[in-house]
């Protein structure tokens, strides 16, 4: 299921999926990995920190408890051309 965010004006996020991974060996602390886009690799940092303040990211990441977000590290992908995603 994708979802699909407008946030201010141009800025377009679509969650394609989360995902969770188990804690590794000596530490209880989960990772937690989403897959979003972005309409344009324009502002990535911009678009990521309004989305991750936004009502629609408490929606997506509702049932986990946003607190024990620590840390957020992004990578930019680019779809192959045969990409579903693309």
């Amino acid at each position: 299921m994708v979802q699909a965010h407008s946030r201010y004006g141009q800025a377009q996020v679509a969650t394609h999926g989360v995902w969770t991974v188990p804690a590794a060996p000596g530490t209880e602390a989960l990772q937690l990995y989403a897959l979003v886009s972005y309409r344009d690799a324009d502002d990535v940092q911009e678009r990521l920190q309004a989305y991750l303040s936004s009502p629609e990211f408490r929606a997506d990441m509702e049932g986990f408890d946003i607190s024990q977000i620590v840390n957020v590290a992004e990578s930019v992908l680019t779809p192959t051309a045969d990409s579903p995603l693309r």
